[in-house]
């Protein structure tokens, strides 16, 4: 680009059920900045591509907020941040074909398309491994075990999505045929989607997998810890220790371009991270005065902070116990 060469650049999801668009959200905007940076932003065209319906879904059915003094759709917060970086964007697209230089898609009306690049970044699918279990007879136990992931406490009772409801998500992580084994985090499987399940008109899933990764996982790590603690120490087996996504906030701060005076981060914090429509049926199944928006250098030095603050209780340095999820 420095020697005159236009060049376009496609950033987001490559699966029709992929996830984690928090961390696609992040790139995209950094590579924006570090464009800008190098005074090479007219020459690329930067494109995001996604399974989401709406912009700012991130796979939990978008989030209405707080913003200063305005209630935002989160597909309002992220329209205006990319319309002011100049960054053009795909929905409702399911990739299923690379080739040098060509991202195949399909969106929801069933159309195959496609998207030319000279550099792409694209999210995988969270699916599991594929694992196959067995008892000590050999006998196949696979189906207690995999829904993909680690099967828990969870209600995977197949129901359309108008009858979902928090009660479904898992409070101890705990397998229910094997109570000596637990998957908190992205381990677990989810009993069901929480952004609302599209197919396109030829029957192709394209929507985005529930989070579980970030705040989630170190939260539910750390109550199943406290469980198989205490049953070391009594014993016996104890489950004092619960939390549900349903009954759970999540903070996240999206990096949007590094710099001690001029970087920046979009900073959401959602609270609770599956909608309970019976609680909260007047905002989008959440609470607004813990569901909120905020963008500018504040986000960024937090970011920062919180990066080493993190490193720190990895390294379990003094006080790390401190240090919260």
């Amino acid at each position: 680009m420095k020697a005159g060469k236009k060049a376009k650049i496609l950033i987001g999801t490559g699966h029709a059920k992929s996830t984690c668009q928090g961390a696609a959200f992040e790139y995209i905007l950094n590579v924006e900045k570090e464009l800008r940076k190098h005074k090479v932003r007219g020459m690329a065209e930067v494109t995001w591509i996604s399974n989401e319906y709406q912009l700012g879904d991130f796979g939990m059915d978008g989030v209405l907020m707080s913003y200063g003094d305005m209630i935002m759709k989160s597909s309002e917060l992220v329209e205006m941040i990319f319309e002011d970086r100049g960054i053009k964007w795909i929905l409702g697209a399911a990739v299923n074909k690379i080739e040098n230089g060509i991202a195949h898609y399909e969106n929801l009306d069933g159309e195959q398309k496609s998207e030319t690049y000279d550099f792409a970044m694209l999210i995988p699918a969270f699916s599991g491994h594929g694992f196959k279990a067995y008892d000590k007879q050999e006998h196949d136990i696979t189906e207690k075990l995999f829904k993909g992931f680690m099967i828990v406490d969870a209600d995977y009772t197949p129901k359309p999505y108008e009858e979902w409801k928090v009660q479904d998500w898992p409070e101890t992580y705990q397998n229910p045929s094997y109570t000596n084994i637990f998957a908190p985090g992205i381990a677990f499987a989810p009993p069901h989607a929480i952004s609302k399940p599209r197919t396109s008109k030829n029957g192709t899933v394209i929507a985005p997998a529930p989070p579980r990764t970030g705040m989630p996982s170190g939260i539910t790590a750390k109550l199943v810890a406290e469980n198989i603690i205490d049953n070391i120490k009594n014993g016996k087996a104890s489950l004092n220790h619960k939390g549900s996504m349903g009954n759970m906030g999540a903070a996240c701060i999206a990096s949007a371009g590094f710099g001690f005076w001029n970087g920046s981060g979009v900073s959401i914090t959602t609270y609770p991270i599956v909608p309970d429509f019976v609680k909260y049926p007047d905002s989008h199944g959440r609470h607004l005065g813990k569901t909120f928006g905020a963008i500018g250098l504040a986000g960024h030095w937090l970011k920062l902070m919180l990066h080493y603050a993190f490193l720190y209780k990895a390294k379990m340095k003094p006080f790390w116990w401190l240090i919260p999820e």
